[in-house]
């Protein structure tokens, strides 16, 4: 269920989906799509911000297993996967993780087929044939039907009391972010981090990695996603609420 009541909370919110990771292996993608949940066109990367393929198998073949840590089902994002330069070695990490330890979780990546790279995907299909490849089907740059950039923190119809619940997508379609900082709720969690500056709150340590740990990013994250807002995006020219705007400004300054 994507909702659960919480005796500590006394309310109804949604939950982290602890079994399953969406690991942001890199923020650069060159398909620069207006809204991009990962806010890859106003807010471009480079190789710097990039999960290391060591940093990963540390914390999957490593970390994850010292701890009895299982994950039913780990798929790779960005940005555009394939063009992380160890891409491949991110899909031998994942197979080696599924044949030795836990034969049971799914593994996947998405990828909108670059030209250029697409050759990777069909490397891995072939050494791989259990890597789930998911289609995001973006021959062109398309418009993401939330409005990402309208963060709710600048909507008046949530004051500075509002207590942040989660949503769909981190309690029932994503699952746990994860980038070269840590853990974060969601995977859009991790790239909200990312622009508005508050890396600090990933959770680095499998100790830390708990139900309540997640949902205490709620106020940090939500209260910035549009998302959470449920506004929808009708344009290309879709409107960046003030908190957004001066993030990005923040962002490109550093």
């Amino acid at each position: 269920m994507p909702t659960i009541y919480i005796e500590k909370y006394k309310t109804k919110m949604h939950t982290p989906r602890m079994l399953h990771m969406k690991p942001n292996i890199t923020y650069i993608c060159d398909r620069r799509c207006p809204n991009c949940n990962r806010a890859t066109q106003h807010c471009p990367s480079s190789v710097n911000e990039n999960l290391s393929a060591n940093q990963f198998s540390k914390m999957l073949l490593e970390d994850s297993i010292k701890s009895g840590k299982k994950w039913a089902r780990i798929t790779l994002t960005g940005g555009e996967p394939t063009m992380h330069p160890e891409f491949d070695k991110f899909v031998e990490i994942l197979a080696e993780y599924k044949k030795k330890y836990d034969p049971s979780c799914i593994i996947a990546t998405y990828t909108y087929h670059h030209p250029k790279f697409f050759y990777k995907i069909e490397e891995a299909k072939a050494k791989y044939p259990e890597l789930d490849v998911k289609d995001t089907q973006k021959d062109k740059p398309e418009i993401h039907r939330w409005a990402t950039y309208m963060a709710p923190v600048d909507d008046p119809r949530f004051g500075p009391d509002h207590f942040y619940l989660g949503c769909h997508i981190g309690g029932h379609l994503c699952g746990l972010g994860y980038d070269q900082t840590g853990f974060y709720c969601c995977s859009l969690g991790a790239a909200i981090a990312r622009v508005f500056g508050v890396q600090h709150i990933a959770i680095k340590d499998f100790n830390d990695l708990t139900r309540d740990n997640l949902i205490g990013q709620y106020q940090t994250l939500c209260s910035r996603c549009g998302f959470y807002n449920s506004c929808r995006a009708r344009s290309v020219k879709e409107p960046m609420s003030p908190a957004w705007v001066d993030a990005v400004k923040n962002f490109k300054r550093k």
